[in-house]
């Protein structure tokens, strides 16, 4: 279990999970564009692999803060900027 947090922490599974999370973004702003808005969102942004992103992204940020003591009121400025 240790060493699944420590994976989900990890800054290298955050940088892809955001590389991930652009190209999808980038691809529906395509079908967005041929297709048409309806489309897009039924194949990119509500398909349950890009929530997996978002949700992926969410608990490395949460356990990031966590990791690098973003709650103590002297490392208040980083964690605003990251939010």
């Amino acid at each position: 279990m240790k060493k699944f947090i420590r994976i989900l922490s990890s800054p290298a599974l955050a940088l892809v999970l955001l590389v991930l999370f652009a190209v999808a973004m980038a691809v529906a702003t395509f079908i967005e564009n041929d297709y048409g808005t309806d489309v897009a969102w039924r194949l990119v942004y509500r398909a349950w692999w890009f929530e997996m992103i978002m949700v992926g992204l969410g608990l490395s940020f949460l356990l990031n803060i966590s990791r690098y003591g973003l709650m103590q009121r002297n490392k208040w400025p980083v964690l605003l900027f990251h939010l």
